[in-house]
């Protein structure tokens, strides 16, 4: 697995973890804060609350009631079957899963005190992703084939502060995470 497939799944999971701020507590913010080598410097403070206010813009093809709906060609994995497999790994002690190493490339998913890892360490970049067990779980409470996005919002907020997400690399740094500054660090 090359590292541009985890920056995608990164922002594929940034994406629902911000679009998952629906019920959140007004007093958390998201922030999102890249600093290109070009000089490109990207910053972004959200409240939560606001957040909220914009899911219902997202195309209703992708919402059905309070719900995340996946579909289409090319998923080989139902959220049901996804479901079963979060149900056991809860139930597994704290613990290194996998462990990819590729030439310079090493991959490794882990359960750590209450959070479900994915740490990627690359010759020129370094890539850290802090998923609370509390929203996975929130997440997957859907029916039938569906995530919960409000649900996981809902435990995002409980969760409070803290990074979720952080890539550090020779070209960019790149920091995901909620506090309750209205302002980025």
């Amino acid at each position: 697995m090359k590292i541009r497939k985890i920056r995608v799944l990164v922002a594929a999971a940034t994406l629902v973890i911000a679009a998952a701020a629906a019920r959140a507590d007004s007093d958390l913010w998201l922030h999102i804060k890249v600093d290109g080598s070009d000089g490109e410097k990207v910053t972004v403070n959200l409240p939560l609350s606001l957040i909220e206010m914009a899911l219902p813009m997202i195309p209703n093809e992708h919402f059905s009631g309070d719900q995340f709906v996946l579909g289409g060609n090319g998923h080989h994995l139902s959220i049901s079957q996804l479901r079963d497999l979060w149900n056991e790994l809860k139930s597994t002690p704290d613990m290194t899963f996998v462990t990819v190493e590729d030439g310079d490339e090493t991959v490794t998913v882990s359960k750590s005190n209450g959070y479900l890892r994915v740490h990627v360490d690359e010759s020129h970049e370094r890539v850290e992703v802090r998923i609370p067990e509390s929203v996975v779980d929130a997440l997957l409470s859907g029916e039938g084939e569906s995530l919960d996005i409000r649900a996981a919002v809902s435990a995002l907020a409980a969760q409070g502060e803290g990074e979720l997400v952080t890539v550090n690399g020779d070209d960019e740094q790149v920091r995901v995470w909620i506090d309750s500054s209205p302002e980025s660090d």
